[in-house]
């Protein structure tokens, strides 16, 4: 796909172009996925904001619950971090409270047989209810909240490098960070369909973890803290409640936790390609073309992509249905600096 001219960025995109023609960069793992998947869709969506008009897109079932399970984790970890004790009660009231702030009531009608296989609400107070007799006690004695998803990097926090061309900084929000042990220790929650021998070993090489760690790190530097922080925990839970009687005999779990450790060579070399990751993408917002991956059309996140419409039909007719059934939208941001952040 090839632009017109140069787009200059909005009042907030996720790149500007300094005056000296330099393009300053503020990323994220996210943002540079979407790029590694398809490029006009990255162009479609973070350059230029394009957005389908009046158009409610449920979520997919694994995409809807690992939402809903985002939500009621913040919740249970500020109620730590405030020393607020939780009952019953407040269990079942946060897994509510969550499945109707993410409209999971919309995406079990779009999905009925997955969610019926989960459980439903009674499905979800059910999971919550097992995660904090197995996991969320342990934490209540072992961990120090120290944030719950506190965004960092739009004011320049974590600089990642530089070349004759570009000027790159990280940008992110943490589900959470702790420490124990005195162990500085960035968190993230995940959702998989089922756990099994491999799980735990998915999350290295991972942009997100690395940046979370080299994040955390920086950060705490920066403040005073002379701490290292090499690892991070991934907090996996399983969609799908664990067969009692498997045919193996033996029961899979369903919460575990990964370490993924990574050595300075290791963040040194993720510094490196995320620059490099945006030599790429400046050279495209100065060339304006945008490399389109047919692969991704049906498959994106687990959904069609939103422009499909817009790619499957004929070059000429591209404009005309861009107008008609597209706008500008919202422009991506990672999180909303405090107010005092701001001045």
């Amino acid at each position: 796909m090839r632009g017109k001219a140069m787009s200059e960025p909005k009042p907030f995109s996720f790149y500007e172009i300094q005056p000296n023609g330099k393009i300053l960069f503020f990323v994220d793992a996210s943002l540079l996925k979407s790029f590694s998947h398809c490029e006009s869709y990255f162009y479609l969506k973070h350059v230029k904001n394009i957005r389908q008009k009046g158009t409610v897109i449920t979520k997919p079932f694994p995409m809807a619950i690992g939402s809903w399970w985002s939500d009621v984790m913040e919740a249970f970890y500020n109620s730590l971090r405030d020393k607020r004790e939780l009952g019953l009660q407040d269990i079942q009231d946060i897994a509510l409270t969550a499945w109707a702030s993410n409209g999971l009531e919309a995406c079990a009608l779009a999905e009925p047989d997955k969610f019926a296989q989960f459980g439903d609400i009674a499905g979800a107070v059910l999971m919550l209810k097992d995660y904090y007799e197995s996991q969320y006690l342990i934490d209540k004695h072992n961990w120090k909240v120290v944030s719950v998803e506190q965004g960092f990097g739009l004011k320049k926090e974590v600089f990642i490098g530089e070349t004759p061309r570009v000027v790159v900084y990280w940008v992110g929000r943490p589900d959470l960070v702790v420490t124990e042990n005195d162990r500085l220790t960035p968190v993230d929650h995940k959702t998989v369909s089922r756990i099994d021998g491999f799980t735990t070993s998915r999350y290295k090489p991972s942009t997100q973890m690395s940046g979370y760690v080299y994040s955390c790190e920086t950060i705490a530097r920066s403040l005073g803290y002379k701490v290292r922080v090499d690892r991070c925990v991934v907090n996996i839970c399983s969609r799908a409640r664990p067969t009692e009687k498997p045919r193996s005999g033996q029961k899979r779990p369903r919460f575990v936790r990964a370490y993924p450790n990574f050595t300075r060579e290791e963040i040194d070399e993720w510094r490196h390609n995320v620059v490099g990751i945006c030599e790429r993408i400046a050279h495209n917002l100065r060339s304006n073309e945008w490399n389109w991956s047919e692969t991704s059309c049906h498959n994106f996140y687990m959904r069609p992509c939103d422009y499909l419409k817009l790619h499957s039909a004929t070059p000429s007719a591209r404009d005309v249905i861009l107008a008609a059934d597209f706008a500008e939208g919202r422009p991506w941001k990672p999180y909303e600096p405090t107010k005092e952040a701001e001045d």
